[in-house]
């Protein structure tokens, strides 16, 4: 369903470091169906360091009228360089990208029309990550809602992270009653769905595939100290909500929690850390661990 004459959406794309991947990004948004678009690029680089030279480069060879650029004072970060880039936005919606992933050409046009079908104020998608060759890694279903009341909604981003950014789309004016992406070093969008979610918002879930995400070497804030801290952080929040749950569900957060920092705690090479958690996951919730592990071996093999 095209639609015409449709509501502005801006696409936000924070830059750090990524100037040899930005312009396969950028074509990515330009060469959506949905053309009623403001391309805003924050770069969070240091200012006159090489890679704010590298990326002012791209971005000067890129030649799409939509596009608006911004700079932060540099290295404040995902969180806090696209709540800078909302809050100057002038879109009625909101779309993110990440500057080292790609949009498919319809995403920005199916996820408005879905929204604007079902009288949402947020909603998101699936997503697939590729490697460096271009092989699918994982598609991940978020599909574990099946109650989208406030509280059902809740449940499940406690459960299951509802994330990552690039397959959310929202309203301008539910960005504005927030407080926008957690100003963290990780985890920066499992922030904002908890706080539009806790705003009241109405937010659906469209299962299908828009966005392509790729895992790379590479500088990544996501790895190492950085998960471990914001992990412990955001554990935290979620705890504070347990009166509002069962005890199934606890122990799975537990089992979830625990083994997220085991796996934190491998990659940093931690390795006594790092059995601790998983024993600690395992008694949490035995069957989850069972579960969970066979999933992952049958996804491996796929």
């Amino acid at each position: 369903m095209a639609i015409e004459n449709g509501p502005l959406v801006s696409v936000i794309v924070p830059t750090y470091k990524r100037a040899d991947r930005l312009a396969k990004a950028l074509s990515s948004i330009s060469n959506q169906s949905y053309k009623n678009l403001e391309i805003i690029v924050v770069n969070d680089n240091e200012v006159n360091s090489e890679w704010d030279k590298e990326t002012n480069k791209v971005l000067s060879a890129y030649e799409d009228s939509r596009l608006r650029t911004i700079h932060t004072a540099g290295r404040t970060g995902g969180g806090s360089a696209r709540n800078y880039a909302c809050r100057q936005a002038m879109g009625d919606y909101l779309a993110f990208l990440d500057d080292d992933d790609e949009f498919l050409s319809d995403k920005v046009e199916t996820q408005l029309v879905y929204m604007l079908e079902n009288g949402l104020d947020m909603c998101w998608q699936d997503v697939s990550w590729y490697n460096e060759s271009g092989k699918l890694v994982e598609h991940r279903r978020l599909n574990h809602c099946d109650d989208f009341s406030k509280q059902g909604l809740l449940r499940a981003h406690l459960l299951t992270p509802i994330a990552p950014t690039s397959i959310y789309m929202l309203k301008k004016s539910l960005f504005d009653v927030t407080e926008g992406f957690g100003e963290v070093a990780t985890g920066q969008d499992w922030w904002l769905m908890l706080r539009c979610i806790e705003a009241g918002a109405r937010i659906g879930y469209m299962p299908e595939v828009h966005v392509h995400q790729y895992l790379h070497s590479g500088e990544r804030l996501s790895l190492g100290n950085n998960k471990i801290e914001g992990e412990v952080a955001r554990h935290k929040v979620v705890q504070s909500y347990y009166p509002q749950l069962d005890k199934k569900d606890i122990n799975y957060i537990e089992f979830r929690h625990n083994a997220v920092l085991a796996f934190a705690m491998k990659r940093s090479r931690r390795y006594m850390d790092a059995f601790g958690y998983a024993i600690k996951a395992f008694f949490a919730s035995p069957s989850a661990c069972v579960t969970e592990a066979f999933g992952f071996f049958r996804k491996s093999k796929s």
